[in-house]
């Protein structure tokens, strides 16, 4: 921890120290983190079962997206993806061997303000809810239309062509989460709360 002067003596306890994720790329796709890091055995999954999903991010005026891995109870896994430039809910399907069905969903910031500094954003996500929208889109057909080539993932097929089964059951628990450039990441985190119940208070310092 820094050391403090006279001055920050005498006012510690009205500053908050904190550690911001400043994530800055040119190319949306090559830039990210990941939880748990890619590897070649492909085994490696969080299996959290929490129902909400927290992120709290700073919009910095650029294309941005992140994604989450979901299964549901049966095995069947699914990746639900949030991008700011996605019109319209998709369901992009690939030819890829092992490919999974991605569920893209649109994502969209507060109006900017005239205040210098930009307000910290919360995106919530109730997990089990985004389930049966992938069943919806593929019955529907609503493949995705291109937009997926931002990620170098998009190579779509029919629904015929694929086969690929798609997450339709109850809710399991979240395999991975992927955060894209570009933005500002404070803080991620899961709970069984809905949004409006107490949460600790160390995470109601974050707010504002």
């Amino acid at each position: 921890m820094p050391a403090l002067d006279d001055y920050d003596e005498l006012n510690i306890g009205y500053g908050l120290h904190q550690t911001v994720l400043h994530m800055q790329s040119p190319t949306l796709r090559m830039t990210y983190i990941r939880s748990p890091p890619n590897t070649d055995s492909g085994d490696r999954d969080l299996g959290l079962k929490h129902k909400w999903l927290h992120l709290q991010v700073r919009n910095m005026g650029r294309e941005w997206s992140f994604e989450i891995g979901i299964i549901d109870k049966s095995g069947r896994r699914g990746v639900v993806r949030c991008s700011t430039f996605q019109k319209e809910p998709k369901l992009a399907m690939s030819i890829v061997p092992n490919a999974q069905p991605v569920l893209h969903l649109p994502l969209s910031f507060p109006q900017s303000s005239s205040r210098p500094l930009t307000a910290w954003s919360t995106i919530t996500l109730n997990l089990p809810s985004l389930m049966p929208h992938f069943s919806t889109l593929a019955s529907m057909n609503q493949l995705d239309d291109g937009e997926g080539s931002r990620h170098g993932t998009n190579h779509p097929a029919t629904l015929l062509a694929t086969n690929i089964p798609v997450p339709s059951g109850t809710y399991s628990h979240l395999s991975y989460i992927k955060i894209y450039a570009t933005c500002r990441l404070r803080r991620i985190w899961l709970s069984d709360l809905i949004p409006d119940s107490q949460v600790p208070w160390e995470f109601e310092l974050y707010g504002a």
